[in-house]
């Protein structure tokens, strides 16, 4: 399912272009890197995405009630809660269905209660109804996933009566990324995830975006990162967008074996360039070997031999 297009879009800033003719598709179950110099327009891009601001032109089309989380470079958390109320504030819809839960018990549970009439027939209708989605939603674990998903964060049991207000800046911005995963928005997007991380939280993090169940957008320039959690690659550069399939690089790495004249072997170079495409600093475009095709979503079946 497309949860969002944007086609043709456009920046100008009076007689200058930032970007033009962008087109790119979100599906529900896309993984999906946003790379390019610094300055060429993510970040501008994005916040058409998310409805901040207006494409100059073109157009987004949006899945009707879509969810998206956005955490920002750098982003954080302003709250006078405690590290685990700002976390179980994500959940107010389960724990006001529990207590509509134990509301109906207690209507169940009146001695007075009529068990033939009308009225507690719908008590037991509701009731069995609400027990269903509670479970549905997780409402039996939502407590231990928060646990869970603040641990992989370094924030320990020891820490959950902490104020907000104490911590700080980069636990401020983990925390933020913490609450956005809890959230299970449809589209997820990251601008720059892996600030503030140590080795530890990056891999939790990487293994936790892997079976994220929404559509994922990052931007980023750790490659290392990017080449765990994407398949799709969308570069702004030159004010164009170009999109890329982890197929390419399936296909570049059948490519044959050419020595230079300094004897060195330019698909083994070549090869090492491979994973640096999504770094800010490198295109796509200065990939391509002299006299060879260009690879882009349209002609890469000519590559296959």
């Amino acid at each position: 399912m497309i949860l969002l297009q944007a086609q043709q879009v456009a920046r100008h800033f009076g007689a200058d272009v930032l970007f033009e003719n962008i087109n790119l598709e979100i599906q529900d179950n896309s993984r999906i890197a946003l790379v390019g110099r610094n300055g060429a327009g993510k970040s501008t891009l994005i916040k058409m995405i998310i409805g901040e601001s207006e494409p100059s032109a073109g157009n987004i089309a949006r899945k009707k009630d879509l969810t998206i989380g956005y955490l920002a470079q750098n982003a954080d958390i302003s709250s006078d809660r405690t590290i685990m109320d700002e976390m179980l504030a994500v959940f107010d819809y389960l724990q006001d269905m529990e207590k509509q839960i134990h509301q109906l018990e207690s209507a169940m549970a009146n001695p007075d209660a009529d068990h033939q009439s009308p009225e507690y027939a719908r008590i037991l209708k509701q009731y069995d109804q609400l027990q269903h989605d509670f479970k549905e939603q997780n409402g039996y674990g939502y407590v231990n996933e928060i646990k869970s998903v603040l641990h992989g964060f370094h924030f320990e049991e020891a820490d959950h009566d902490r104020l907000i207000s104490s911590l700080s800046g980069g636990q401020r911005t983990r925390l933020a990324l913490a609450k956005l995963l809890l959230e299970k928005r449809d589209l997820l997007i990251l601008d720059e995830p892996t600030n503030h991380l140590d080795i530890d939280t990056l891999t939790w993090l990487e293994s936790y975006l892997q079976s994220y169940a929404g559509a994922l957008l990052i931007v980023s320039h750790d490659r290392y990162f990017l080449d765990k959690i994407v398949n799709e690659v969308y570069e702004i550069s030159h004010n164009k967008c170009h999109h890329y399939h982890a197929i390419t690089v399936n296909i570049l790495m059948k490519k044959p074996n050419v020595s230079n004249k300094n004897g060195s072997n330019t698909k083994s170079n070549k090869l090492k360039s491979i994973s640096w495409k999504i770094l800010s600093t490198v295109t796509w475009s200065e990939l391509q070997q002299p006299n060879e095709p260009k690879v882009d979503g349209n002609n890469w079946k000519k590559w296959i031999a």
